[in-house]
């Protein structure tokens, strides 16, 4: 069963911004895209660096700041090289304005 993590309320993360918080260890980063949200590991697949910063694109993609990796924000699915192994999910929620992460990531097979 999935706990839930407040992470922020969902007006106080801005369109195209993101927050990262901590679930067991491990830093997530919540983005906020055309009022979506969506949860990943803070980790490029590629070269084990933060993902956070790099550019967002409105068909749910963002772009690895240092190798130029890309991914969706949906799936983790990779995009572009030269990456080879999917971002890490996790399942977001936004439950009476507050947006909340589960504490466990998604099964990559669904």
């Amino acid at each position: 069963m999935t706990d839930w993590i407040d992470v922020a309320s969902a007006d106080a993360i801005a369109d195209g911004g993101h927050r990262l918080v901590e679930v067991a260890g491990t830093e997530v980063a919540v983005f906020n895209l055309n009022g979506e949200f969506f949860a990943v590991e803070n980790l490029c697949t590629h070269e084990q660096v933060p993902i956070a910063d790099g550019e967002l694109d409105d068909d749910c993609t963002i772009t690895c700041p240092v190798h130029e990796a890309e991914f969706c924000l949906r799936t983790g699915e990779v995009l572009e090289p030269p990456a080879e192994e999917p971002l890490t999910v996790f399942p977001v929620r936004v439950r009476e304005g507050m947006v909340q992460i589960g504490d466990q990531p998604r099964d990559p097979a669904g």
